[in-house]
C-alpha cells in the first residue's frame, strides 16, 4: 500500500511541476527581412547593420527565450558580403538565446533549384525546424517551396505532420517567410502571399493540430487577420520599408491561455540611410548560433 501511495504521489508531483512549467509567461522575438543590402541597392550594408545591431542590442537587454528569423536575411542570394554581415551580427546575439531561421525568397530563390537549395544549406545548414518550449510546439516552415508549388512542398508537409503527430496535446505557433493571407484568406493571389488554393487546407491541418498564431514576414509592412480562430501576424522589415510601418520586431509572451504580441520600433538615427560607402568587407569567421532543434530534415531530393 505504501508502494502505490508513493507512487501517486511522485504523479501528482509531476503532473504539477508540468503544470507550472507551462503556465508562467515566457517571451520571444521575431525578426524579419534585414535583407541586407536592400536599401543601398546592394552598394552596401551600412544601414540595415545599424539597424540590425539595434534589435540585437535590445534582444540581449530583454533576454527573450528565443529569436526566430523569419526570411530574407540578404538582398542578393550568393553576395558574401551581405551574408558575413548577417551572420556577423546575428553571433552577436546573447550566446544563451537560441537563434532559429526560415528562408525567405531572397535566401533561397522563390523556386529553388537543386544548385540554389545547396547554396543555402551551406551556408545556414537547415530550411525549416521543430522545437518544445514552455509546453509550445513551435514550427518553422520554407515557404517558397509552398509559393513555388514545388514537389519539395509534399516532403515537407509529410514531416510537418509528423511533427504535429508527436506533439497532439500542445499548442503550436508557425514561422514562414510568406504570409498565407494578409487581410483575408480568400483575397487574391499577389506576390505578397501564398497561393489561394492551398490556404484553407493548411489552415484545416492547423486547426485540427491547435495551432493558434502564424507569424510571417516578407511583406515589409505590418498585417494581421484571423482566419477559424488561427491568427495570421505579418511582421515588419527590421531592415527597408514597403510601407508606412518603422523600422523594428515583433516580441511575442506566451500565457498560459494567451499568446500576445507587440511591435518594438528601433530608434533611428539622423544618419541612418545616408551611407553609400562600401564596407569592403568580403569575409568574416564569425559562425550563426547552434540553436537545439528537433526533427531536421534529411536533405531533399530535387529529382
Amino acid at each position: 500500500m505504501k508502494r502505490y501511495i508513493l507512487f501517486f504521489t511522485g504523479l501528482i508531483v509531476i503532473v504539477l511541476l508540468q503544470n507550472c512549467s507551462q503556465s508562467k509567461p515566457f517571451t520571444f522575438v521575431q525578426l524579419s527581412d534585414p535583407q541586407m543590402g536592400f536599401i543601398s541597392n546592394n552598394m552596401d550594408v551600412e544601414a540595415e547593420r545599424e539597424l540590425y545591431t539595434e534589435a540585437v542590442e535590445y534582444i540581449n537587454r530583454t533576454k527573450p527565450a528565443f529569436v526566430v528569423i523569419t526570411g530574407d536575411f540578404v538582398n542578393s542570394r550568393t553576395n558574401i558580403t551581405q551574408i558575413n554581415a548577417f551572420k556577423e551580427i546575428t553571433s552577436l546575439i546573447d550566446k544563451k538565446i537560441p537563434v532559429y531561421l526560415v528562408p525567405g525568397n531572397h535566401d533561397i530563390g522563390l523556386s529553388p533549384t537543386e544548385e540554389q537549395f545547396n547554396f543555402y544549406m551551406n551556408h545556414y545548414g537547415y530550411d525549416r525546424f521543430s522545437f518544445n518550449y514552455g509546453g509550445v510546439c513551435f514550427v518553422g516552415l520554407n515557404s517558397c517551396f509552398i509559393k513555388s508549388d514545388m514537389s519539395q512542398e509534399k516532403d515537407q508537409l509529410t514531416w510537418l505532420k509528423d511533427i504535429f503527430s508527436k506533439n497532439k496535446s500542445k499548442r503550436k505557433v508557425i514561422f514562414i517567410h510568406h504570409s498565407f493571407f494578409i487581410e483575408n484568406i480568400d483575397e487574391e493571389d499577389t506576390y505578397f502571399n501564398l497561393p489561394t488554393e492551398k490556404r484553407k487546407d493548411y489552415f484545416r491541418l492547423f486547426k485540427e493540430n491547435n495551432t493558434k498564431v502564424i507569424f510571417a514576414g516578407h511583406y515589409h509592412d505590418n498585417a494581421s487577420a484571423t482566419y477559424d480562430g488561427i491568427d495570421m501576424i505579418t511582421t515588419s522589415s527590421v531592415g527597408k520599408q514597403l510601407g508606412n510601418t518603422k523600422p523594428g520586431f515583433r516580441e511575442v509572451t506566451v500565457y498560459r491561455n494567451s499568446i500576445t504580441n507587440k511591435y518594438v520600433e528601433i530608434k533611428l538615427r539622423k544618419h541612418m540611410f545616408l551611407t553609400q560607402k562600401q564596407t569592403g568587407m568580403t569575409s568574416c569567421k564569425s559562425s550563426l548560433p547552434e540553436p537545439k532543434r528537433q526533427y531536421l530534415p534529411s536533405k531533399l531530393s530535387f529529382n
